[in-house]
């Protein structure tokens, strides 16, 4: 469920930072910037979401393969964390710190969930 979720917003991100010109107001820390360099930063804003959104999307529809989904959700919260530090540091507006760190953590209990599983089949099958 929080891969679905993941994948929603992503996408809703993606396809706001793609079509909708003033997207820059509606999302903490982008302001009222104008110009050919902002609009190019918002389109490779926009299709880096999107690949998030069909990253999470595969993960979701692969989630009985083990490795792809660890592998998936690992790389999304490890995504999301990197985003956390960036935001922090350079975001004088913390909302999307706080929005990275919710789907970091949503992202982290779900590798450990299905890690813990093949952790405990692996004790099971020691004794």
């Amino acid at each position: 469920m929080i891969l679905l979720l993941h994948t929603l917003v992503e996408a809703l991100i993606g396809l706001l930072f793609l079509f909708y010109p003033g997207v820059g107001q509606l999302v903490p820390g982008f302001g009222t910037s104008e110009g050919p360099t902002f609009e190019l930063l918002m389109k490779m804003y926009g299709l880096a979401a999107l690949f998030l959104a069909g990253l999470s999307l595969y993960a979701y529809l692969r989630r009985d393969d083990t490795r792809v989904f660890l592998l998936l959700t690992a790389a999304l919260a490890a995504y999301h964390y990197a985003m956390i530090l960036v935001q922090t540091l350079y975001n004088p507006d913390q909302r999307a710190a706080l929005l990275h760190f919710l789907l970091a953590i949503f992202l982290t209990g779900q590798f450990l969930g299905r890690r813990k599983l093949g952790w405990d089949h692996d004790r099971s099958r020691l004794n």
